[in-house]
């Protein structure tokens, strides 16, 4: 997945992502899943990521992107997109917010993964950071995908997490 990910054309991928955010932005508004003050929470992309930003940011700014708190979990942390810096949290460089930025818990989380199944599994990158933080998360998680990336056969272990929708660029996948 990783290879297919990494060899998919920059240009086309940023389609795409613009195809993913129509989709994402479509499901908001025929489910109200978000209102004015609702949390977003998304995530700065890797580059094997879809890079949703762009289109997120034409339509909402009430941000919160992944951080560590003192005891090293993930955690939300309000901050406008701009205002992101490089910092190695999770063991790879990504940008995030200050971490002096608030502590939020998001309303609605968008969650990027390596595969997705079409019951809500999700496969991440092997360390657990999103599991450990959706076990006890009681909001709405959505998986951010390519189409390619919709797989048959992923196996959850007992702290794997579900997802309540899987949104990529050609559907929106209601668990």
């Amino acid at each position: 997945m990783k290879d297919i990910l990494s060899s998919t054309d920059s240009e086309h991928k940023k389609l795409r992502a613009k195809d993913c955010a129509t989709q994402l932005f479509d499901l908001f508004h025929s489910e109200k899943l978000l209102s004015d003050k609702c949390i977003l929470g998304t995530f700065a992309p890797m580059q094997d990521e879809l890079d949703l930003m762009t289109g997120i940011l034409e339509w909402r700014d009430n941000l919160a992107f992944p951080s560590v708190n003192k005891a090293g979990e993930m955690v939300f942390r309000k901050a406008a997109f701009k205002n992101l810096v490089v910092s190695k949290y999770f063991g790879v460089e990504i940008l995030g917010p200050e971490l002096d930025s608030e502590e939020v818990v998001p309303d609605v989380l968008l969650i990027p993964g390596l595969a997705f199944g079409k019951r809500g599994e999700r496969l991440g990158r092997g360390r657990g950071h999103y599991d450990k933080y959706l076990k006890n998360y009681k909001g709405i998680t959505i998986g951010l995908g390519l189409v390619e990336q919709i797989v048959d056969g992923i196996e959850m272990e007992e702290h794997d997490c579900f997802l309540n929708w899987i949104v990529t660029d050609e559907e929106v996948i209601k668990v």
